[in-house]
């Protein structure tokens, strides 16, 4: 794809792509700042919104508080009523003066309750004493002892506490004396649907969850949001923008202040942003209409532009066709001026340089000819090498044939016919033959010991690294030796990881720290190894690795490490 993307940009006219870069950048800023101005836009909506839902909530809870404290009043009213916490306390000599109690003031107030606010269900006491029940105004504590709302009420304080169990209850303990051991509560059942009736009208585009203190839900609406949201993914959620079941919305949250009661309201974003459309459809128009302008601009000014390229080009087809005499001069002084300007000068140069030209080939034909020579001189040396060989053989000399035909090899691996990479079968082959023939003319008086892994061979490497290592260990290591022993020369080729390692180590007397450290830097006669650490350095950079460990009395390793290189 990229390939090809290229490839039609390369296709284009100059001016097509002056048109297209142009439109880019432009295009670019008018986007950005119609989605900046879109969103920005959208964002306000967004705020006014919520705003609205905040208002709305602080009405719900505003009503929810309200009618909360309307009840606890009326039920505090009932508690703090001596003649009902004497009913309750079954403080009567006899049973006349109960009923007298019971009908005449008791069934009246609660009747008058019951017209007065057609939410009340039921008001019922619940009593520890040993009061006679009398229908459902009064009844023993013993009926509602395993109730989860009786239990809690028994925990809680002495104020008014709100439950929703079957319906919607607030309850409330009668005042206890010093004597008093007995606890009695007073019970008022609610119509919640009549209760949280504004909260419906109010919240009828979203949902609204109301839940106690322990979470337990007491009112939610029947809206299609929340049956999505647990409850406890719900009371984990923070205020503003949420998403869950892949529905983005909003969320607030109000707690109400006569309970402990807190108020979720949940908003889908879509509601939010209804009005979001014309928005955006006001925004796509104003892009488009500064689109076409600036098409027409831009058109405008690179056919201006181009014009003068289009002049440039046709000089250069006539340079192209043979036409070298021409002088091409622009007054102008912005880049396409400096290019005209510059391809007359060169024009002048290339003039120049085609005189120059016939003068250079002579000379390259005379270095073509001593390469040529250069190329001969090797196959002089073998034919002489072989005449010396023969010569040996007639004489019946075997030690000069040998080492005449060692020689031979020698040379022609390391020449390997002008090419700098070698195998490293060749490689090590090379240095086998040249310590051969240093071991012929030393007549034996070292040993050498080869450790190659065959691995190595399906490599390559640059010539002539081996060979300096050996000829340094023989002549400044083994010849030095001064201990009297037999001198040991050993060479090893093995695979480490995804490198190769060569090894020459002698048992000579070995180098001071000071020489050690900078033999690969030195270039005396007596250790040039920096040449090999050069050419090292420039076929394989930081990839390579040349080291030199040196023990006085023990001897001396160099190591060199390539990477796996196959040759191409």
């Amino acid at each position: 794809m990229k390939r090809a993307a290229i490839s039609l940009l390369n296709r284009m006219r100059f001016k097509q792509k002056l048109f297209i870069s142009y439109l880019i950048v432009i295009i670019i800023p008018i986007l950005v700042l119609g989605w900046y101005a879109y969103n920005q836009s959208k964002q306000m909506l967004n705020i006014q919104g919520i705003q609205g839902i905040e208002k709305n909530i602080d009405t719900i809870s505003g009503s929810i508080d309200s009618s909360v404290e309307r009840y606890n009043r009326a039920v505090q009213s009932i508690v703090f009523n001596k003649t009902f916490q004497k009913i309750v306390a079954n403080d009567y000599s006899d049973l006349v003066n109960l009923s007298y109690d019971l009908k005449e003031y008791l069934s009246p107030y609660f009747n008058m309750m019951s017209v007065l606010d057609r939410d009340v269900e039921k008001i019922t006491f619940y009593t520890q004493t040993y009061v006679p029940e009398y229908g459902d105004s009064v009844l023993s504590a013993d009926r509602v002892k395993e109730e989860g709302w009786y239990k809690e009420a028994m925990k809680g304080s002495t104020g008014s506490q709100w439950f929703f169990q079957d319906g919607l209850i607030v309850v409330n303990k009668f005042p206890q004396f010093f004597t008093d051991k007995t606890v009695n509560i007073v019970y008022m059942k609610i119509n919640g649907d009549s209760m949280f009736r504004n909260v419906a009208e109010l919240a009828k585009d979203y949902s609204v969850v109301l839940t106690d203190g322990h979470g337990r839900v007491i009112y939610a609406n029947q809206n299609k949001l929340y049956p999505h949201v647990g409850l406890n993914e719900l009371q984990r959620l923070k205020e503003g923008a949420i998403t869950f079941g892949g529905v983005d919305a909003f969320l607030v949250k109000k707690t109400v202040k006569q309970t402990n009661w807190t108020i979720y309201c949940i908003v889908p974003a879509a509601e939010m942003s209804r009005n979001a459309g014309s928005i955006l459809d006001a925004t796509l128009i104003i892009i488009g209409a500064c689109m076409v302008i600036v098409l027409i601009v831009i058109w405008i000014f690179s056919r201006t532009m181009i014009r003068r390229v289009y002049s440039l080009n046709s000089l250069m087809k006539r340079v192209e066709i043979g036409d070298l005499s021409m002088k091409v001069s622009s007054e102008s002084k912005d880049e396409i001026g400096e290019l005209t300007n510059r391809f007359g000068s060169m024009l002048i140069r290339l003039n120049g340089l085609i005189d120059e030209l016939f003068r250079n080939k002579i000379v390259q034909k005379e270095a073509e000819f001593k390469a040529l020579q250069w190329q001969m001189n090797p196959h002089f040396l073998y034919n002489t090498l072989s005449f010396i060989n023969w010569k040996a053989l007639r004489s019946d000399a075997p030690d000069i044939s040998k080492v005449v035909t060692t020689m031979s090899k020698f040379y022609r691996t390391g020449l390997n016919r002008g090419d700098s990479l070698i195998p490293i079968r060749d490689e090590l082959e090379h240095v086998k033959l040249y310590i051969e023939i240093i071991q012929i003319t030393k007549d034996h008086s070292f040993d050498v010991l080869y450790e190659i892994d065959e691995a190595v061979f399906d490599y390559a490497t640059i010539n002539f690294i081996l060979q300096p290592l050996a000829e340094n260990a023989i002549m400044h290591g083994i010849n030095r030796k001064e201990d009297g022993g037999r001198g040991l020369l050993q060479v090893s080729a093995k695979l480490i990881q995804d490198k190769v390692a060569f090894t020459v180590t002698d048992n000579g007397p070995g180098m001071p720290p000071g020489i050690a450290e900078t033999i690969l830097e030195s270039r005396s006669s007596g250790y040039g190894l920096k040449n090999v650490n050069e050419r090292l350095l420039i076929k394989f950079g930081s990839e390579y690795s040349f080291g030199v460990r040196s023990i006085l009395g023990e001897g001396t390793q160099m190591q060199i490490i390539i990477p796996r290189y196959i040759r191409p």
